[in-house]
């Protein structure tokens, strides 16, 4: 998969290297759906996840578990 995305990329920037077309308004509209997509959906989705990573309490929760299932098995 990768090695045809990098396929298509090398083809795409081979063609407009050899045709000389002018990419620049292509290049904004594709900015600012990137820009749009990180600000609106990433950038909110990643702080309500660190936010609740940061309230869960996780060294409890291991430590409970840890507990409850008698930790480390030695009989091997």
């Amino acid at each position: 998969m990768l090695k045809h995305a990098i396929l298509i990329a090398v083809v795409v920037i081979g063609y407009i290297a050899y045709t000389g077309v002018d990419v620049t308004e292509e290049y904004d509209s594709a900015s600012k759906v990137r820009n749009i997509i990180l600000d609106d959906v990433f950038d909110p989705f990643a702080k309500k996840v660190l936010k609740q990573a940061s309230e869960s309490e996780l060294d409890k929760i291991v430590e409970s578990t840890i507990e409850k299932y008698g930790g480390y098995n030695n009989e091997m």
